[in-house]
């Protein structure tokens, strides 16, 4: 059973030729058939030979052999102009709407105001950091202490205040003090 089957299998692919039409076209295809078959058989002698192998391609497209060879010639056309069109352009861009193609990095949107944006944020970034470095330098060690354990561990002054073994309100004005420090040294550095 399985011998006559896999001999079923390779005269239908002797015979047949087979095309995924939504492979083959993508977007575009909207037809509800998948497959197109090319072979010189008519679709009546087909079901009568193949109708196991036919059975996984419905519904499908039958194509004369004249027209899978004009599909096949076409495609081998396309892909020779795909070719030449890649192989023998202006690797300069000197013809109208080449520079894209060779030279992509040319035709991003601002080039050099991206490279100077990109430039003024790291240096932008390290003033941060040296304005940071310069806020906590200026805290007090209970400050610094206070600060790291309200907004870093993300403890409550009441928490804080517990562990510490006082008032919640000391608490809040340590960390009053210490806001008040980082706002100075960061003042008018956002206004630029």
């Amino acid at each position: 059973m399985t011998n006559t089957l896999n001999r079923k299998n390779e005269e239908f692919k002797n015979e047949c030729k087979l095309i995924n039409l939504k492979y083959e076209y993508g977007k575009e295809y909207t037809g509800k058939e998948e497959w197109a078959v090319i072979t010189e058989l008519s679709e009546k002698e087909l079901f009568e030979k193949y109708p196991e192998q036919l059975r996984e391609y419905l519904p499908f497209i039958l194509l004369s052999i004249e027209q899978g060879k004009a599909i096949t010639e076409f495609n081998q056309n396309e892909d020779k102009f795909r070719k030449r069109s890649k192989n023998n352009g202006d690797a300069y861009g000197y013809d109208d709407d080449l520079t894209e193609r060779f030279h992509p990095e040319a035709i991003e949107p601002d080039f050099i105001e991206k490279q100077e944006l990109d430039e003024y944020e790291f240096n932008h970034y390290q003033k941060k950091m040296k304005l940071i470095e310069m806020a906590v330098a200026s805290l007090t060690e209970k400050q610094h202490k206070y600060l790291v354990a309200r907004f870093v561990d993300g403890k409550s002054a009441r928490e804080i205040a517990k562990e510490e073994g006082v008032s919640h309100q000391v608490i809040d004005r340590h960390l009053i003090a210490a806001i008040k420090k980082f706002e100075k040294v960061f003042e008018g550095f956002f206004r630029k």
